[in-house]
């Protein structure tokens, strides 16, 4: 079954580099947070000279060549200091696919965010269950923190304020650096992911945003295909709220069209859980009209929201 699954998330984004794009915007602040602004926070010491440019670039890690792609905001002028985005592609897809379908740029333009889009080696990552099977003991969370480190060389980060996202193995990528590297990532945002390994223990209750369709056949909502512990994606939003010590919720804190975002607040360290169900949703980037494994919904920009969400919390 785990083999059908992947075999299904590997023929995910074989058209999109034909397709158009598509979705809608809405920058109201909806789902909850702490209100922490994307400002450079407490860290004020100056940056040295900033060499980083957009584009493509490699990085070679335990003797694998991986990429990726760097996108600066206008704003961005490397004095002031910077909050960091990775956005994890999916399984056979990369960094440009990425870039495309979660159409993330022009939130990071408008929020002041330099964002990297990781490229694998070979087009999966390594987050337990999902999805490298030809390298199941590759590194990628240390990778994650080299390419961190090898960006913070070279442009003015504020180091309280990095974070991850991704869609589908960039998904499940994501909750394994909220759970592996809770110490460098801020906040963690996944679509259409799940918890890929056993015994998640974050070095400290991280927030999380996570979105998934009901109707997703590749990476079952109801089910828990795909999980190591069997857990359904509504099971890992509440164990998300019990490693985070949340004493409230599930709260509704969003109704839009077929999206309704469930809340846990009053968490461990000021952080919150929320997971923003899209009804009757496939296996697709909420804001986006065009997905291979449909229904799509644009009621709600997960882009948008993500970006929201990332403003409100810093590390301590």
């Amino acid at each position: 079954m785990v083999g059908g699954r992947l075999s299904q998330l590997g023929a995910l984004f074989l058209a999109w580099s034909a397709a158009a794009c598509g979705g809608s915007e809405d920058s109201s602040p909806t789902i909850p947070g702490d209100g922490g602004g994307v400002d450079s926070g407490e860290i004020t010491a100056p940056c040295g000279p900033s060499s980083l440019a957009g584009g493509t670039f490699s990085l070679s890690f335990a003797g694998v060549e991986y990429g990726y792609l760097v996108h600066l905001p206008p704003s961005y002028d490397g004095m002031k200091r910077t909050p960091l985005v990775l956005n994890w592609h999916g399984l056979t897809s990369n960094a440009q696919q990425q870039e495309f379908f979660s159409n993330f740029d022009p939130v990071a333009d408008d929020e002041g965010l330099i964002v990297v889009y990781p490229n694998s080696p070979d087009a999966s990552w390594n987050a337990g269950t999902c999805c490298a099977s030809n390298a199941p003991t590759r590194d990628d969370v240390g990778f994650a923190r080299a390419l961190v480190a090898e960006i913070s060389s070279k442009a003015c980060i504020d180091p309280k304020r990095i974070y991850a996202m991704g869609m589908s193995n960039g998904g499940f990528m994501s909750f394994r650096l909220g759970c592996d590297a809770a110490d460098l990532f801020a906040a963690i945002a996944p679509v259409a992911g799940k918890i890929g390994i056993t015994g998640c223990q974050p070095a400290r209750p991280i927030p999380l945003l996570a979105f998934h369709g009901t109707a997703d056949t590749l990476v079952a909502y109801s089910t828990g295909g795909l999980s190591p512990d069997m857990l359904t994606v509504p099971d890992t939003a509440r164990k998300w709220a019990e490693l985070d010590a949340c004493t409230k919720g599930p709260d509704v804190s969003l109704e839009r069209g077929n999206v309704r975002c469930e809340a846990w607040s009053s968490c461990q360290g000021g952080t919150s859980v929320t997971l923003c169900t899209v009804d009757g949703g496939g296996h697709c980037w909420p804001g986006q009209s065009f997905c291979p494994y449909p229904p799509s919904t644009v009621d709600v920009d997960a882009s948008r929201e993500i970006a929201t969400f990332f403003k409100s919390f810093k590390l301590p």
